[in-house]
This record gives C-alpha cells, sequence and structure tokens, in this order.
C-alpha cells in the first residue's frame, strides 16, 4: 500500500513538472506536504480549528 502511494506520488510529481516546470523532486515535496495538511484536516473534529 505505501509503495502503491509513492509510485502515485511520483508519477504525479513528474506529471506536474512536464506541465509548470521545475524538478520532480521539488513538486514530490509539495505533494507529500499538501498530503500531510489535507490529511490532517480531515482528522480534525468539526468545528475547531486545524
Amino acid at each position: 500500500m505505501a509503495l502503491d502511494a509513492l509510485c502515485r506520488t511520483g508519477r504525479l510529481a513528474a506529471e506536474l513538472a512536464r506541465e509548470h516546470g521545475g524538478v520532480d523532486r521539488s513538486w514530490q515535496r509539495a505533494v507529500n506536504e499538501a498530503r500531510v495538511v489535507y490529511e490532517r484536516e480531515q482528522s480534525a473534529e468539526p468545528g475547531t480549528s486545524p
């Protein structure tokens, strides 16, 4: 499961790099950070500030 997620992140990062410029590695960090923020917001209780 984790390997599958890493593969998807890598493909997404490569696609973003092709579309918007930059290097895959930078986009991969951005995707990982966005995923962490999203998961944190999803796990927060309704009505609370993340």
